[in-house]
């Protein structure tokens, strides 16, 4: 099995973001959504265009319009957008056409009918299921990952949605396996502040 990747998401605090490069997460991502807890207004431009080409900047998005996204994949130069909203695939198109990398997120509730995903096939680089909540994420809520053993496709998965250092040893029992999981408030001390000892512990764990 290969080492499952590890993104940290909702990051904003430049002192805070130079500790967790240094334990070399594959992602870290930064909310762009002015009704998150955790959003970033103003990054520190300097610090992120001299990020290591080991962690990738993700920028996080829910239903903004299309200008806006392409205006801060060039201001931070980000690796990835991730969707977190109701973007249609047409949306998806329009940014696929022009090289940027696309996660598109699906909340899971009690039942989930993967025939969704189909059309973003093709257009998207990873799919990343969370819990179906009141928030767009961060809602540190577990949904029943078991779902995820009638995935279908062989677009790469995130996991994201209340994972923790106690339910995160479970995932391994997944028959199809993330290609990566996603933690945000779990490893929090306060809303975008990551607890930086607890994510020491999550590496870890997914070594």
């Amino acid at each position: 099995m290969t080492k499952m990747k590890l993104k940290v998401c909702g990051m904003r605090q430049s002192e805070n973001i130079q500790q967790l490069l240094e334990l070399e997460p594959d992602f870290m991502g930064f909310i762009f959504f002015e009704r998150s807890k955790r959003f970033a207004p103003d990054l520190d431009k300097e610090l992120l265009l001299g990020f290591p080409e080991t962690t990738k900047k993700v920028g996080v998005f829910v239903n903004a319009p299309i200008q806006q996204v392409k205006e801060k994949v060039r201001q931070y130069k980000l690796d990835y957008v991730q969707l977190h909203g109701d973007e249609s695939v047409e949306y998806v198109g329009e940014l696929f056409a022009i090289g940027i990398k696309v996660i598109k997120v699906l909340s899971v509730g009690e039942e989930f009918d993967f025939d969704q995903l189909k059309p973003y096939k093709g257009l998207v680089d990873f799919f990343l299921f969370d819990t179906k909540g009141k928030e767009r994420g961060g809602n540190g809520v577990v949904f029943n990952w078991e779902v995820l053993n009638d995935y279908p496709y062989d677009v790469p998965y995130f996991l994201s949605g209340g994972i923790d250092l106690e339910n995160a040893k479970d995932i391994a029992g997944l028959k199809v396996q993330p290609y990566a999981i996603d933690v945000n408030s779990k490893f929090e001390l306060e809303p975008g502040l990551k607890d930086i000892e607890q994510v020491k512990m999550l590496k870890e764990i997914l070594k």
